[in-house]
């Protein structure tokens, strides 16, 4: 069944193969008509056509994806490409007090009660975060528990392939649990791409002013095959 919402996206991950779908991304952000959180996905990797971070999507046909029970998860029910028909505008309120009422709305402070909870998006705060990178030679567990799709292609890792190092930021809840979490942000692995070349791959963590000495506010999902395995889609 067809709904249409009002989409500010606020984060896309990087794209990963599915022997299904081929090259696809997650998208995930704020339904303003409803307050809440929500994710649409899978989505085709178009360079002319996709969502633009802190940009509103009027009126979004999305429809619910019968492969996926989480409640936040929806489909595109129009084709990529036909995003340019979709009235788009440049969020132009003040940001922090949209993260601040969104974090009041839909925060946590700790990812357990969110697997309690069944919830599969929130937004969370990063006590003392540090960024840093994982050789991906070095990772010996199995690759499917880093994807997002279950039919991985492991002849293209992750969709990543070209990618040597993979973004992790550590850090506390607000209950004082460590935690590990995959950064799967695409701005973060286009970083590699445009910037790391000239600046290094750590100047990634400037770039977002992530310091052990601030916390930050992170937008966090889970996995559909994997519900208790969470990844970072954005910080702010």
């Amino acid at each position: 069944m067809e709904s249409k919402i009002d989409f500010l996206c606020l984060g896309q991950t990087v794209p990963e193969e599915s022997k299904k779908y081929g090259l696809r991304v997650c998208t995930a952000g704020w339904d303003i008509k409803n307050q809440c959180l929500v994710r649409i996905y899978p989505l085709g990797v178009n360079k002319d056509h996709h969502f633009k971070r802190w940009h509103i999507y009027k009126n979004l046909p999305v429809r619910n994806n019968p492969k996926d029970s989480r409640i936040e998860s929806w489909r595109l029910n129009i084709d990529i490409t036909d995003l340019a028909f979709i009235e788009c505008k440049k969020y132009d309120k003040d940001k922090n007090q949209a993260l601040n009422m969104m974090f009041n709305e839909v925060g946590a402070k700790d990812i357990i009660s969110l697997n309690e909870k069944r919830r599969s998006l929130a937004i969370i705060k990063m006590i003392k975060p540090m960024g840093y990178f994982e050789n991906k030679s070095k990772i010996v567990q199995n690759v499917n528990q880093l994807s997002m799709f279950e039919d991985l292609n492991s002849n293209n890792m992750l969709g990543k392939n070209g990618f040597d190092f993979l973004p992790r930021i550590e850090f506390k809840d607000e209950l004082n649990k460590p935690h590990k979490l995959m950064f799967n942000s695409w701005d973060a692995y286009m970083h590699q791409v445009n910037l790391a070349p000239k600046y290094g791959k750590d100047n990634l963590w400037n770039q977002l002013k992530l310091s052990p000495k601030n916390d930050k506010l992170a937008l966090i999902g889970n996995m559909n095959h994997q519900r208790n395995a969470w990844l970072i889609i954005s910080t702010f």
